[in-house]
């Protein structure tokens, strides 16, 4: 895993880059399980927004739960120039993407 500069994303070069974006001070954790050919590795880990995050295989699932009661939480994973975007808000509210 490694945080990344939004404007230099690896995603154009084939990488996936997760940004996990919101109002400040919004508070969540994380599990996000990446696939590359048959090797998974899986990350988890808690933070406060923003982060963007870089990694390289072919596929990512990305679980991301809002601890802090304010605030509005928005991830976004992108991939061979697709992008998926969701968000959510309050205590507890999930967000699931799954990007191939």
């Amino acid at each position: 895993m490694q945080e990344v500069d939004p404007s230099r994303s690896g995603a154009d070069q084939g990488g996936i880059t997760v940004i996990i974006d919101g109002d400040p001070g919004t508070h969540f954790t994380a599990n996000l399980v990446v696939h590359n050919n048959d090797e998974t590795e899986t990350h988890a880990f808690s933070g406060e927004v923003p982060r963007h995050l870089e990694y390289s295989g072919s596929e990512v699932e990305a679980e991301i739960r809002q601890t802090s009661t304010e605030g509005r939480l928005t991830v976004e994973v992108r991939k061979a120039g697709n992008v998926s975007r969701s968000s959510s808000s309050g205590k507890d509210s999930q967000i699931r993407l799954r990007v191939r």
